[in-house]
């Protein structure tokens, strides 16, 4: 049974009544949910730990001068930084006119209507049943992709117009640092660089311009409504200076297919702050899938003692109480599992961390038989 209030143009509030028999069955399928959640958590935790350092990869690469090819490193793992220049130049008519870009990339966003939903539930002391209550909220802002307004709690009054404008990319065909040549055509990953105001063309009639957007509605930049579209730029202007890892072919930058990652891309900065840049990229991802997993694993151990905590709810405090302690225990088993996983896995990637357990545990099992047999010549 649900009730439908509308305190306000924006907001409104749905109330859902659920008996215990209902509540019931479905925490039996969140318990499904549960036993695929908690191994898909594990396996994720384990592919974590294997996936590659590009850093470490990319310190292994031989360090050359721009300044002069060398054609004894032709097809070697290499690095070079310098700036990066070109004889062509890149723009977006009408919005950008030509500039001593490499690369243009442009972003584009709608200002769009989007949705929060918040929800409550109440227990009862006796019986088991449950008071939910959602509130549905409806605000504005500017989004690179508008939400789909037809699948909203309640669309009417928040319908999304699509975007018009898209998101592009725009570099030149090629480049260079120092004597070595890039073919950018090629799938070479060159750097974002940084937000510009850029000289701009002669924009279409009715556009607008403020700090580094320009607005399809001149009036958007103050009092932007549902549809209007704003648009802005990352460069990476000619001359940055920059690192680039790959091999070299006659003059010519290429792909380096190392086992575990093509290395065939330009980084902003010296080889130092590329280097740094790719490890502390690489750290920041894998403590994010390790918070992520360890959070799944806690989980899916809550929706696996979902059915025990609802059965004992009929009677509310017994739920409650219930509730408190298997939170806490399946809280402490998820940090457990995830960290053990962890460990296992990082030693099971690691080569030299295996030959080490290996030896240890050779150690311990000979100092034990060893111990056990003198134990027993004494005895005799």
């Amino acid at each position: 049974m649900q009730r439908f209030t509308r305190p306000s143009r924006d907001r409104f509030t749905v109330t859902t009544r659920q008996n215990w028999f209902s509540r019931v069955a479905g925490s039996f399928l969140g318990m499904l949910l549960g036993g695929v959640l908690v191994p898909a958590a594990i396996v994720g935790l384990w592919w974590n730990e294997g996936v590659p350092d590009l850093s470490k990869i990319a310190d292994d690469s031989l360090e050359i001068s721009s300044a002069s090819v060398d054609p004894s490193m032709n097809g070697k793992f290499v690095s070079i930084t310098g700036p990066i220049t070109s004889e062509s130049s890149v723009s977006d008519p009408p919005f950008i006119e030509s500039g001593a870009y490499i690369k243009l990339t442009r972003r584009t966003e709608i200002y769009a209507w989007y949705e929060e939903r918040r929800s409550s539930e109440t227990v009862d002391a006796v019986g088991g049943g449950s008071t939910t209550e959602t509130t549905y909220t409806y605000d504005t802002k500017w989004v690179s992709t508008p939400d789909d307004s037809t699948a909203f709690e309640y669309p009417e009054g928040h319908r999304n117009p699509a975007k018009t404008l898209s998101d592009a990319t725009f570099a030149v065909d090629r480049a260079s640092i120092g004597a070595y040549a890039i073919d950018v055509t090629q799938g070479v990953d060159l750097p974002l660089g940084a937000t510009i105001t850029p000289p701009r063309g002669e924009l279409p009639a009715g556009y607008g311009v403020a700090d580094t957007y320009i607005y399809t509605r001149s009036a958007a930049q103050s009092a932007p409504s549902v549809g209007d579209e704003r648009l802005s730029y990352i460069a990476l202007a000619r001359d940055t200076t920059v690192t680039a890892f790959g091999s070299v072919e006659d003059g010519t930058f290429a792909p380096y297919r190392h086992s575990e990652h093509t290395f065939f891309e330009v980084m902003e900065g010296t080889r130092s702050e590329a280097i740094e840049a790719m490890h502390n990229t690489y750290v920041l991802f894998v403590w994010i899938i390790r918070v992520v997993g360890v959070a799944g694993i806690f989980v899916g151990l809550q929706l696996l003692t979902g059915p025990i905590s609802r059965l004992l709810s009929l009677i509310g405090i017994v739920g409650s109480v219930f509730d408190g302690i298997s939170g806490f225990f399946n809280a402490a088993l998820a940090l457990l599992i995830g960290v053990t996983t962890i460990i296992i896995s990082m030693i099971f990637h690691n080569i030299i961390l295996m030959i080490i357990l290996l030896v240890a545990l050779v150690g311990f099992a000979v100092w034990y038989l060893r111990s056990r047999s003198a134990a027993a010549a004494q005895g005799a």
